[in-house]
């Protein structure tokens, strides 16, 4: 079915037809990161992994590029299904290799590391290593201190655990809050770990807000919580829903302008 592999790593999906919408359910409707890649790990026959940065495009076509010995740039139609996507890869997987294969040799092996700092709340927070068993959040000198005896990659999950259960002690009652304001109650309100959208909306399973939200300002994080309650009167993004949304969060522009700029800075843990 993918068997014409042009010069530039992409493949002809020409005989691949776009699926009919009257198999899809109902659209749901989220709120898009700007650009943001989703960030997949595929295991080849070998047991390695792979990082595969997904993104979406409008185009027929899959295109690889090598980010590095390990990891993949990885551009699939937007109609594309994770079914589709899994059985690609299985079926190319000699592909994927001999890409891999051609990354620089110099990138291989690099260790990880964090950041000098990450936002919290809109604030940058400097992440110091200390003699400290658990992860310790200082607000007044607006920084974290990493327990010093952890690699770099335990502390980043250290530091994406405590986050989100901040964004779980204040975002979803935040939200709640919203909720009772506007009297657009959901059928549930939970975390999301996507890396796709900042909230979605579904009439049937509820409101799910992106647990990364909880580093960006308090006016960004009411913005989005309001954009998804409006959805529940309003499934579409008409001229109406954005009259709602802006009746009740006016600093709606700025809120989508932080987005727009800052947006990718909250994946700096992944």
């Amino acid at each position: 079915m993918f068997n014409r592999c042009r010069f530039d790593n992409s493949i002809n999906l020409k005989r691949i037809r776009q699926p009919e919408n009257k198999k899809y359910p109902a659209p749901v409707f989220r709120l898009p990161l700007p650009t943001q890649p989703m960030i997949q790990i595929h295991t080849l026959a070998n047991h390695a992994p792979v990082a595969l940065h997904i993104k979406r495009n409008t185009q027929r076509n899959i295109i690889i590029r090598a980010r590095d010995a390990s990891s993949l740039n990885l551009s699939i139609p937007k109609w594309f299904s994770p079914a589709q996507l899994q059985n690609w890869l299985r079926d190319n997987e000699a592909t994927l290799i001999r890409i891999l294969q051609q990354a620089p040799a110099a990138l291989a092996g690099q260790p990880e590391t964090l950041p000098p700092s990450i936002l919290f709340t809109g604030e940058p927070y400097a992440l110091r290593p200390a003699p400290v068993a658990q992860i310790e959040r200082c607000d007044r000198q607006r920084l974290f201190r990493l327990p010093q005896q952890s690699n770099p990659a335990e502390q980043r999950d250290l530091l994406r655990q405590h986050l989100f259960q901040a964004a779980d002690a204040t975002l979803l009652p935040k939200f709640a809050a919203h909720s009772q304001r506007l009297q657009l109650i959901p059928a549930a309100i939970s975390l999301t770990h996507a890396k796709t959208f900042w909230g979605v909306c579904r009439a049937r399973t509820g409101i799910k807000l992106n647990w990364r939200l909880i580093c960006a300002p308090e006016s960004v994080q009411d913005y989005v919580c309001v954009h998804e309650l409006c959805h529940l009167r309003h499934p579409n993004h008409s001229r109406a829903f954005w009259q709602l949304v802006r009746q009740h969060h006016p600093q709606s522009p700025a809120a989508q302008a932080w987005l727009k700029q800052h947006g990718k800075t909250l994946f700096s843990l992944g």
